[in-house]
């Protein structure tokens, strides 16, 4: 009976001693303070309303907000416009227009059978707005042989009215680009063929813009003089020269700014702003 006495005190003193080590020494201990909250995480429904956001061929977002759209301009689909400004006319619009469909057997030319054409000069912007983490490829192919001073590049565009821009020019060069021209540039200028398909474009990523082409970065730059002050942003094309071109697949692939995405989804703004919230109260 004395034995089993002991043993009961024993437990007893082990419990407390156990209950004990739990209770943080003071306010200072690191285990007297919350778990840091994790990076926000798009819901199910939340990817499934920004997905609804686009018409693209092939979408998908991540929960961490990585957006992927392929569009397939050569399927002739004309909603797949409707993501870009200005909204390309169809192939039996209006006459002179520098974004359209290609027309009938035109794309024929080159050897495609649909695509978006270019000419003369201008710009094709997408209506997504990203963070500083973007990627967009896209395959050319030229109408006409090339001229000096020609340019058609996969652009990044920030602050308000895009007017800082830098791009790829054909994934040979980066260029600083002011409107539709060329404002200074790095690397050579690769030549364009008639009907050989090119496949360029660019990445931007850790501050830094490449320019790509045949998936392979040619020229890069991290240089303020390409991305001064850079920001949160749009991708595009711009265009000017002896242009005659169409496009006919783009991929783009980022990480998409929730902000932009919240503007059109209520409950994504209203959770975006508890979150900061309850990072910003800690």
């Amino acid at each position: 009976m004395t034995l089993h006495r002991r043993d009961y005190f024993c437990c007893i003193s082990l419990l407390v001693i156990l209950l004990m080590s739990r209770v943080p020494l003071s306010a200072d201990d690191p285990l007297d303070l919350p778990a840091p909250k994790g990076p926000f995480v798009l819901l199910a429904e939340e990817r499934s309303r920004i997905l609804e956001l686009f018409q693209a061929t092939s979408e998908s977002i991540s929960p961490q907000g990585t957006l992927e759209l392929i569009y397939n301009f050569a399927s002739k689909d004309e909603r797949l416009g409707e993501d870009w400004s200005p909204i390309p006319t169809g192939q039996y619009g209006r006459i002179g227009q520098p974004v359209r469909w290609i027309r009938g057997a035109e794309g024929g030319v080159v050897g495609v059978l649909g695509g978006i054409y270019f000419a003369d000069k201008g710009q094709w912007i997408h209506s997504a707005v990203w963070q500083q983490e973007v990627k967009m490829d896209a395959t050319y192919y030229s109408f006409c042989g090339g001229s000096v001073g020609d340019l058609f590049a996969a652009v990044y565009g920030w602050t308000k009215g895009l007017r800082r821009r830098v791009g790829s020019n054909l994934g040979s060069q980066v260029m600083r680009i002011s409107g539709v021209k060329p404002a200074g540039g790095i690397g050579k200028p690769s030549e364009i063929i008639f009907r050989e398909p090119v496949n360029f474009g660019f990445e931007l990523k850790d501050g830094q813009f490449s320019a790509q082409r045949r998936g392979r970065t040619q020229v890069h730059s991290s240089s303020s003089k390409f991305l001064k002050k850079l920001d949160s942003g749009q991708v595009g094309f711009v265009w000017s020269g002896n242009i005659r071109c169409c496009i006919t697949k783009v991929t783009l692939r980022g990480q998409l700014d929730l902000d932009w995405a919240a503007k059109s989804i209520p409950d994504l703004k209203t959770r975006l702003k508890e979150h900061r919230a309850s990072k910003g109260s800690r």
